[in-house]
């Protein structure tokens, strides 16, 4: 059955082959018109024209076309004599002047021929070519399907690394050094050891209490900003930082909560461990049309044009982009930094 589908409609052979057979059964139709003139070949005709338009390309179907129509005339032109005079000798009640004028019978013939033509082939081109477009257009459409399937595996990996990062990463490298440590004190400082290792025993807590809380935040349907941002601020140190928080954000989409909890949660996590600050401001506001978030301290700054190798800034930005929002980083050597999110709802 396949082998029959192939010869009937030879779509996967290459366009000089396709060409030959399209060139070879019009030929072949135009002949066995020439020969017996059956109004039924047209309607072959027709279906031939139609079977062009998915096997060539449009300006090889619209050339062949072209060609089959003026080859067409010129058979029925070579047969109108014929015609002509077996009507002459079979049909008695045509008026004898219009026998003697063939010229008016050959216009007639001819002109009805060529409107004849120039009607179904220009509907069926028209109706196939709408085929085809609309073939190429859910083919594109599958493919742009796939592409985006793939950008969103990338996404998602690319969400899951910067997730690991920011809940893990921190914890889990604190949690080496002390075991590090331990080890290296075990001999000659017991003490230190013990003390190592019970801030290890609690970092291990923290990671799987990170674990736990990032299942739930990613199931929680009622998931509130602002009490996770006040719960995150708790766990600083506060004998450490003083801390000046100013936020006042409306309910927001589940997406959009998690993602701003994140970013501002990878920014007190980075002045904890590089800036060297005792004094942290957080605010934020939303208006009509956008959220606005600050997050500054009084650190030792650094360099902005300096592109940094670390997941940090980094990793807030791709979560700012992920929301269509901007970030600007603004610092000087020594006088801290400040960093700016906006956020369109």
């Amino acid at each position: 059955m396949h082998r029959l589908e192939v010869v009937i409609f030879p779509i996967e052979y290459p366009l000089w082959q396709r060409q030959g057979y399209i060139a070879i059964e019009i030929a072949w139709i135009l002949f066995a018109h020439h020969i017996t003139m059956w109004r039924g070949w047209d309607l072959l005709l027709c279906v031939v024209l139609a079977k062009s338009c998915f096997l060539l390309r449009r300006r090889d179907t619209i050339f062949i076309t072209v060609v089959t129509g003026v080859a067409r005339q010129i058979s029925i032109a070579l047969f109108l004599p014929k015609m002509i005079e077996l009507m002459s000798k079979n049909m008695a009640d045509i008026v004898a002047e219009d026998i003697s004028d063939p010229r008016r019978i050959i216009i007639s013939e001819m002109a009805g021929s060529i409107t004849t033509y120039l009607a179904f082939s220009t509907v069926v081109l028209l109706l196939c070519f709408l085929v085809v477009a609309e073939q190429k257009s859910r083919h594109k459409a599958s493919v742009l399907a796939e592409e985006v399937e793939v950008l969103a595996a990338d996404l998602e990996r690319t969400r899951i690394a910067r997730n690991i990062h920011d809940s893990l990463g921190h914890t889990l490298t604190t949690l080496d050094v002390q075991l590090e440590l331990a080890q290296t004190l075990h001999e000659r400082n017991p003490d230190r050891a013990l003390q190592a290792l019970n801030t290890a025993k609690s970092l291990s807590g923290q990671s799987l209490q990170e674990v736990r809380r990032a299942v739930s935040t990613m199931r929680v349907e009622n998931f509130n900003l602002n009490t996770a941002i006040n719960r995150a601020i708790a766990q600083i140190n506060h004998n450490q930082f003083k801390i000046d928080v100013r936020l006042d954000l409306p309910k927001l989409p589940l997406q959009v909560s998690q993602q701003l909890y994140l970013i501002i949660k990878e920014g007190l996590v980075n002045i904890q461990k590089h800036s060297q600050a005792n004094s942290i401001s957080l605010w934020g506001q939303a208006t009509a049309i956008e959220i606005i978030l600050g997050l500054s301290d009084n650190g030792i700054g650094f360099e902005p044009q300096i592109s940094s190798s670390g997941f940090g800034l980094k990793g807030m930005r791709e979560r700012v982009q992920l929301l269509g929002g901007q970030m600007k980083v603004h610092s000087t050597l020594g006088k801290g930094k400040l960093i700016q999110i906006t956020i369109p709802r």
